[in-house]
C-alpha cells in the first residue's frame, strides 16, 4: 500500500508539471495567435488546433490529480450519514469498483482506438506532421493514472472494512 502511494505521488508531481506544461503552451500559442492575427494580419492555421489539443491533455491530466488528491467531483450526501464506518467502507468500496471497471473499460477501448488511428495513419487537419494517436493517448494514458489512484483508495477501504479502523483513504472521502 505504501508503495502504491510513493508511487502514486510521484505520477502526479509529474502530471502536475505536465498539465503546467500544457496551460503554458496554450497561453503561449493563443497570445502568438491574437499578435498575428491582430497585428501582423495574418491567422495562423493551426495555433488554435493546436491550443485545444494541448487543453485535451491538461482536462485529463488534471481528472488523474483530481483522482489522486480527491477534489474530483462525488456526491456524499448518502454516504456520509452512514453511521457505520465499516457499512461506510463497504459502499465506498462499491464506488470504487464501479471506478475501477469503468476506468478499464476507457483503458482496453481507449489503446485501441489509439492503435487504430496510428494504423491509418490519421493526423491533425492543419498539421499533418501530428498524428492524431497522440491526441488520443491522452484518454487511456490518464485513466491508467485514474485507476491506480483509485486502487489505492480501494486498498484503503478494503483496509478500513477489515480492521474497522478509518485510515487515510476512507478518512478523506
Amino acid at each position: 500500500m505504501e508503495l502504491l502511494r510513493k508511487f502514486n505521488t510521484g505520477i502526479n508531481r509529474v502530471l502536475c508539471v505536465g498539465m503546467v506544461v500544457c496551460f503554458i503552451c496554450m497561453v503561449i500559442l493563443i497570445f502568438l495567435q491574437v499578435i498575428c492575427r491582430y497585428a501582423l494580419d495574418d491567422a495562423l492555421s493551426w495555433s488554435e488546433e493546436l491550443a485545444s489539443y494541448f487543453f485535451h491533455w491538461a482536462t485529463f491530466l488534471g481528472a488523474s490529480v483530481a483522482f489522486y488528491e480527491n477534489t474530483h467531483i462525488s456526491v456524499t450526501y448518502f454516504v456520509d450519514r452512514v453511521p457505520s464506518v465499516r457499512m461506510r467502507a463497504f459502499l465506498l468500496l462499491i464506488a470504487d469498483s464501479c471506478c475501477l471497471w469503468f476506468l478499464g473499460m476507457y483503458i482496453v477501448d481507449g489503446f485501441n482506438v489509439c492503435r487504430l488511428v496510428f494504423k491509418f495513419g490519421e493526423t491533425a487537419a492543419s498539421m499533418t506532421w501530428l498524428p492524431m494517436g497522440f491526441v488520443q493517448l491522452a484518454i487511456p494514458l490518464a485513466s491508467v493514472f485514474m485507476a491506480l489512484n483509485v486502487l489505492a483508495y480501494l486498498i484503503g477501504h478494503i483496509r478500513c472494512l477489515v480492521t474497522g479502523e478509518t485510515g487515510e483513504a476512507v478518512a478523506a472521502v
